[in-house]
Order: C-alpha cells, then structure tokens, then sequence
C-alpha cells in the first residue's frame, strides 16, 4: 500500500551486516519519526537480512509475526571451531577435513532434519536470573544452559566447496532455532569442528527478503529519490492470514472504543479467528478473537483511526 504512514505500520528491513538489530531498528524508528519501534526477532549483528519492523500504534503486532518460521542461507566453515560459534570469536580448534567428501557432507540432510535437540550457543542473548548469557560468558563467569528442542522444516545444500572447506546451506526452521549452534552441531557430526562464516535471514514468516529495504534505500525513499514503499505494509496487508470481519458505519464507533457490537454490524466476514475488523474502507480498526456461534467479541489490539480512508 504505497503512501500508508510508515510511522504507524509495518517495515520490512533488510539489516546489514555489522549492525545490532537494535541500533537498525532504532534508525528506522528515526528515520520515520515513529514515535517507538519493535520488531519480530533479532538477527545477530555479523548477519544480514531481513527484520520485520513494527512502527507507531502498530508496535503490538510483533507477537503475531514472532511464532512464524525463519528461512536463512548460511556458510559453515569447517575444521575450525569457535567459542562464539561464528567468525566473530576465538578459534578454539583447527581440524583436518581431509577425508570428507560431497557424499559424506550430504548425510547432514537426514540427521539435522525435523525435530532435534539443540544447545544453544554460550555467546547468546539467552537470559540467566535476568543476564545474559553472553555478558556472563564474557565475565568469565559460569553458564548453564539448558537444550531446547527445535525443528528444521528444510535443510537444503547449496554448494560444497571442499578446496576452501565451505557448505552453503538453506534453512527453514521453527522459532528458536541457532543456526550457529547448527553449524557447530554439523561440525561434530561430520568430526571436523565447525563454525557459521556468514548468515542471511531470506524470510520470517510469509514476509521475504526480496520485499524488504536496506536504510540506505529507505533514506531514498524519503528524499524522494525512490518512489516505491513496497516495503511499507499496512496491518491489513500484513496479517493476511488472519480472518476478515468488515463492518458497517454504526459500528465504528463501537469498535473504537473496544466495545462488543452485534452481528448485524457486519458488512462480510471470512476466514477464521482471530479477525482483523475492517471499516468500510478496508483499513484495519481492530484485531479481536470472535466466537461466531455464540457471537462474543474479545479485543486483542484497537488502533482507533479516526478518519478512515
């Protein structure tokens, strides 16, 4: 929806590599003017790719894109493993890859794929009695994690390139899920030690990559050098997934105020709960789960625009 107020909607963000998620998010908030900012889970600051932003009165919707499956395209660095897991920390071993051949890598495919045990990294934003695990770590100081049960929807090799001792690998998996611990895990598998030499997150949820805007683009878009806000989204386009209620003129007021109307309000209603309520406009008014056999109305977020349209 081009021309929607990027200051209340969502922001599709390609992050670039050398950023915290924070600080992008924060610049995107700046940039805007939006009053606050959130988003639906952090990339670490070595990766790139999309973080899907929520701006404004709109902020609340990340709980609904934080459940949905990430989609990244990793390179595993074997026969040198790291205390951080990544290219960022200490080498902590250097192994032989000879031996290992394309046939060998591709037995990662079965043993990595569905659910899995995984232990996070050490150097994690994980929280101990309220710390992290990585400021911990970096104290010297004790940390017990515990393994976490994830699934990996899809474990597809890219290329193998055994001269530089690099697999390229696209990943489809649940909430939760390192892909560095993954690299790691896949290094112990195959007896070689393994680390995570570059990432990029490609999806998160149904939101793509190939939607998002990078800062630098967004800037343009500001300064009118680009016209195309392809990558703002109003949160009727983005909760496409959620059912549809359109309500009539008598009931806008009601829903405004997070008040119960009737079914005669209804303009048309499909999909199932919970609902996004439209008014007549088709701009989002409301989110609510509707009981429609019993017809009852609990609200779960009402972002009251005034002047639809």
């Amino acid at each position: 929806m081009d021309g929607f107020d990027p200051r209340n909607a969502v922001l599709l963000l390609d992050k670039e590599k050398g950023r915290t998620s924070f600080s992008a998010i924060e610049e995107v908030r700046r940039l805007f003017g939006a009053g606050k900012a959130g988003h639906s889970g952090t990339i670490d600051k070595a990766a790139t790719g999309l973080l899907v932003v929520c701006t404004g009165s709109v902020t609340g919707l990340t709980r609904y894109f934080l459940e949905g499956d990430k989609r990244y395209t990793g390179v595993v660095r074997l026969g040198v493993t790291t205390d951080t897991c990544d290219a960022e920390g200490e080498v902590t071993a250097v192994e032989s890859i000879n031996g290992i051949d394309e046939s060998r890598i591709h037995t990662i495919i079965e043993r990595f794929s569905g659910e899995i045990s995984q232990m996070p990294p050490l150097y994690s934003a994980l929280k101990i009695k309220g710390k992290r695990a990585s400021d911990l770590a970096r104290q010297g100081r004790s940390v017990e994690l515990a393994a976490r049960n994830v699934v990996i929807r899809e474990l597809n090799i890219l290329d193998v390139n055994l001269e530089r001792g690099t697999l390229t690998v696209d990943v489809l998996c649940s909430k939760g899920t390192y892909i560095r611990s993954l690299a790691r895990d896949i290094g112990e598998f195959l007896g070689t030690g393994a680390h995570l030499a570059e990432l990029r997150r490609t999806a998160s949820g149904h939101f793509s990559v190939s939607d998002a805007a990078t800062i630098g683009e967004m800037r343009e878009y500001l300064c009118g050098i680009r016209s195309d806000g392809h990558f703002i989204l109003a949160p009727e386009e983005a909760l496409k997934d959620f059912g549809r209620i359109v309500v009539g003129e008598a009931a806008l007021k009601r829903v405004n105020n997070g008040a119960f109307f009737p079914r005669g309000d209804i303009v048309s209603m499909e999909g199932e709960s919970p609902f996004i309520i439209l008014d007549g406009h088709k701009n989002c008014i409301a989110i609510a789960d509707v009981d429609t056999d019993n017809w009852s109305v609990v609200y779960r977020n009402v972002f009251n625009r005034k002047n639809p349209g």
